[in-house]
């Protein structure tokens, strides 16, 4: 819905309506890290997301970052993140190698550090056929994932290819953090998602507003919209006095 105004939105902090500071429609930019499945189920899914990847490269605009990963037997990122089509799609060429199990949790762990440094709204998105299963020394819970998403402002986007499902933890975050998620069935058309979610992050809404008080705190987030028939997809909490 790329025709609201102003006036349509309200915004509770804490159950309590704020002044809304700042307001933009324009489309933005998009930094993204896409972590995709290498797990060794997805070994006959593996030619269809990599072209189905190639196709999201294509559609990045001049002001688009992106940065690609991998997990699976082990987590690899490229330390690219950039708008040079060629590079990322040699990435997607040469560095993908399907094997090992699914540790999800740690996977978009790594994916926010890689992006830590980095100011603005930043998304991490991951294509995945299955659920977490992670043999590591040291693996991540989702609990923990969640609470360093809202902390520090990360977007999660999930997209579920055909396969056990997307879990309903990784659900509940992208939720949470004001993302989305997707569940693919057999069959069905990757690259017209990738062009869905892009379009999506392009054309999202940019609402600042001061809350009522810079404690330190998480608050929780309430945006409305006066239009009848219209969600709202938003982030659900904010840490008052976030930088």
């Amino acid at each position: 819905v790329p025709d609201l105004v102003k006036e349509d939105f309200t915004v509770l902090d804490n159950g309590a309506p704020r002044d809304i500071t700042l307001f933009s429609n324009e489309t933005q930019p998009i930094t993204v890290v896409v972590m995709l499945d290498m797990s060794g189920s997805m070994f006959s899914r593996f030619v269809r997301l990599r072209t189905s990847t190639i196709s999201l490269v294509d559609a990045l605009q001049p002001r688009d970052r992106a940065q690609i990963g991998t997990f699976g037997e082990e987590i690899a990122i490229s330390p690219h993140l950039t708008g040079d089509k060629q590079l990322l799609k040699r990435v997607l060429n040469t560095e993908l190698w399907p094997n090992g199990a699914t540790p999800i949790w740690n996977a978009l762990d790594q994916a926010m550090t890689a992006l830590s440094s980095e100011s603005g709204r930043r998304v991490v998105m991951t294509i995945t056929d299955g659920r977490e299963l992670c043999n590591y020394r040291h693996c991540v819970k989702a609990g923990a994932v969640e609470r360093r998403a809202v902390r520090e402002g990360f977007m999660l986007y999930a997209i579920g290819m055909d396969g056990t499902g997307l879990d309903e933890e990784i659900m509940s975050i992208a939720e949470e953090t004001g993302g989305g998620h997707f569940a693919l069935p057999e069959g069905a058309d990757l690259t017209s998602t990738f062009v869905r979610v892009t379009e999506e992050l392009r054309r999202q809404y940019l609402i600042g507003f001061s809350p009522a008080m810079l404690d330190g705190k998480l608050h929780r987030v309430e945006v409305l919209v006066g239009r009848t028939g219209m969600k709202v997809r938003a982030r659900r909490n904010d840490l008052a006095g976030r930088s």
